[in-house]
């Protein structure tokens, strides 16, 4: 993947990371800590933990689908 084709934002705040991110045009992961009581995430990602979001970095070829745990 290069520049061109855009980046990812990693984070565990709706807002500033995974709002920020979409907003810019990048993919996101976001890591779901339990801490927003009510959310309905527009990440292409959910995960719990940075190891898991590090996993969907490391697939080759990265995809366009969106997952939730």
């Amino acid at each position: 993947m290069s520049v061109v084709d855009g980046g990812w934002v990693i984070g565990d705040h709706l807002t500033a990371d995974i709002a920020g991110g979409r907003a810019a045009g990048l993919q996101t992961i976001w890591i779901d800590r339990g801490t927003w009581p009510v959310h309905e995430p527009d990440a292409d990602h959910v995960v719990t933990d940075a190891l898991r979001a590090m996993e969907i970095l490391n697939r080759e070829p990265w995809t366009e689908e969106r997952t939730r745990p």
